[in-house]
């Protein structure tokens, strides 16, 4: 994929991130949205479910983007195995977003099969009118601005940011948390992809995150590299999920070798 064709997919990848931005903010407003709960006891509303019809529709409706699979946290996936496909979270942070925290936001990503890898992440955060996107080679910005990771280089002197402890207790990561909170004097539960943009910014030295599914990751993966920093992830005890560590490089190397990560 050449250089024009990614930043007019990284343009379609915005809009597709902001397009159900106020349908969102109608809903988290709504003290009486009816949640329900998934199999796993996570929650979700209709706003999860609109929200990603939305962007499937945005998406789908490019001319070169249409042959593109999708797999979207409330859909499903859908295609026949190309190259390409998208990857959709319309509300991260649903957990959040029912108890009107105002610290979701909705992330898209473009991966490239072949080799594994994110080529394109988008985090739309609402309540903070701030889109946070990247492309391999192009950088990393948000509303447009270049950002880049934190320059700190000790975790004593660092925020760390984690997940919820329910995200560290299901994928038998306990030990590690203990050995953060130990380490770390600044420990902090930054959670979802609203801890995510702290660390792309600069804002969080570091974050450690475990049990993601893929449409958790897969934007964070390009925003995060094309911010200077560094992403290790591995297989999750949780089935079809994965464990990330990721942030300031001098950071993340302190922190593996701390947690064996």
């Amino acid at each position: 994929m050449d250089t024009a064709e990614l930043k007019r997919l990284l343009d379609l990848s915005i809009r597709a991130a902001q397009t159900p931005a106020g349908m969102l903010l109608d809903y988290f407003a709504d003290r009486a949205l009816h949640v329900e709960r998934k199999d796993d006891g996570s929650p979700v509303s209709v706003a999860d479910r609109e929200a990603e019809t939305a962007i499937r529709s945005v998406l789908q409706g490019d001319p070169v983007a249409a042959d593109f699979d999708v797999l979207g946290e409330e859909f499903g996936e859908k295609g026949s195995k190309a190259r390409y496909r998208w990857l959709i979270d319309p509300i991260d942070g649903t957990r959040s977003f029912v108890n009107r925290i105002p610290l979701f936001g909705t992330i898209v990503a473009l991966e490239d099969r072949e080799t594994d890898k994110a080529l394109i992440g988008v985090i739309h955060l609402p309540t903070l009118n701030r889109t946070y996107s990247a492309a391999r080679g192009l950088g990393s910005f948000c509303n447009g601005t270049a950002v880049s990771v934190s320059g700190e280089t000790e975790l004593a002197t660092s925020i760390i940011a984690t997940g919820d402890i329910a995200q560290f207790i299901s994928a038998g990561c306990e030990e590690m948390f203990r050995q953060l909170a130990g380490t770390c004097p600044y420990l902090r539960g930054y959670t979802d992809c609203f801890g995510h943009t702290l660390v792309i910014d600069g804002s969080v030295g570091a974050m450690v995150d475990p049990s993601l599914n893929p449409w958790d990751a897969a934007a964070t993966q390009v925003l995060i590299e094309e911010a200077g920093g560094m992403v290790i992830t591995r297989p999750s005890r949780v089935e079809h999920k994965i464990d990330a560590l990721f942030g300031a490089p001098k950071l993340v190397e302190q922190l593996v070798a701390l947690l064996h990560f």
